[in-house]
């Protein structure tokens, strides 16, 4: 995308199929707090091009968290402890306190949340006999939620190489279909501990956008099992702890696909490497 390309929110109109990956570059190293025209351009397109991605969450839906660890607790006296899990409170993130992630920078609160047990768990990257508190959350009210997760799953590189092959530009509606893949991708992509805090700005910038546009949750596909999605709550006072459990993660179902092109080593190469072994095998006899 060259740098004088912008995003136009009057048609509305995305510059580029590259559109969300230059604003990324840009708030992250750039301009992160006073924007350019660039990336102002770039968040009234998104909010110009939401089409009808509101998804309502009634009141009384019930959630799911997930922390590492649990308790040891004795419910009666000169009784053994048994394993229980974390306080209500325990389970809430601290206001004021939370790290950074990415839907929110250190310090903002939100919850959180996901639509199955085995979504919840994945998510804190658990091993094999790890112990975890899963807790279900109850919605208090109805929310209106901005649902991320259309693009799920789908690459934008078919028709991009589609264009550089054949020269035959991409429509503007190809543009922003791989523009809001790229933006469910960005929020979809698992968070590491080791991960640089900087990688998280574009989308907690996103979540402030949507946040800002009246929005109380947003919702995201998430990368581990088909079916369960990820919730973020902006409130974490929206929903309430109704009961949490102890759990052990039992095992792990692992599932991969090969990601780029093999290579192989010339039958010369392989030759020598064996003549060499055979030589100093020889040598260490003697």
């Amino acid at each position: 995308m060259a740098t004088t390309d912008v995003d136009d929110p009057e048609k509305p109109e995305f510059a580029s199929h590259a559109s969300y990956r230059e604003f990324a570059r840009r708030v992250r190293y750039q301009r992160r707090y006073v924007w350019d025209e660039h990336v102002k351009a770039f968040i009234a397109t998104v909010l110009a091009t939401l089409k009808a991605r509101d998804v309502p969450l009634k009141r009384g839906v019930v959630l799911f968290r997930a922390q590492r660890g649990i308790d040891y607790i004795s419910f009666r006296k000169n009784e053994p402890e048994q394993p229980s899990g974390y306080s209500a409170a325990r389970m809430k993130p601290r206001p004021n306190r939370s790290t950074e992630g990415r839907a929110n920078a250190a310090g903002v609160s939100v919850l959180y949340l996901g639509t199955t047990e085995q979504t919840v768990i994945s998510e804190v990257r658990p091993w094999i006999g790890a112990e975890i508190s899963v807790a279900q959350f109850k919605l208090k009210r109805r929310l209106r939620a901005l649902d991320l997760s259309r693009g799920h799953g789908q690459s934008s590189m078919g028709m991009i190489l589609n264009h550089i092959l054949t020269g035959k530009p991409l429509t503007p509606e190809q543009r922003e279909k791989a523009v809001w893949i790229d933006i469910d991708n960005a929020f979809s992509e698992p968070v590491t501990r080791s991960d640089d805090a900087a990688e998280y700005v574009p989308t907690q910038i996103l979540t402030e956008v949507f946040r800002n546009a009246g929005y109380d949750a947003i919702v995201y596909k998430s990368q581990f099992g088909e079916k369960g999605f990820n919730i973020v709550l902006f409130n974490p006072e929206d929903a309430d702890v109704i009961n949490c459990a102890p759990y052990r993660v039992t095992r792990f179902d692992v599932s991969f696909e090969e990601m780029g092109n093999r290579w192989f080593q010339q039958e010369k190469n392989r030759k020598s490497v064996t003549k060499s072994k055979k030589k100093r095998s020889t040598s260490s006899k003697g």
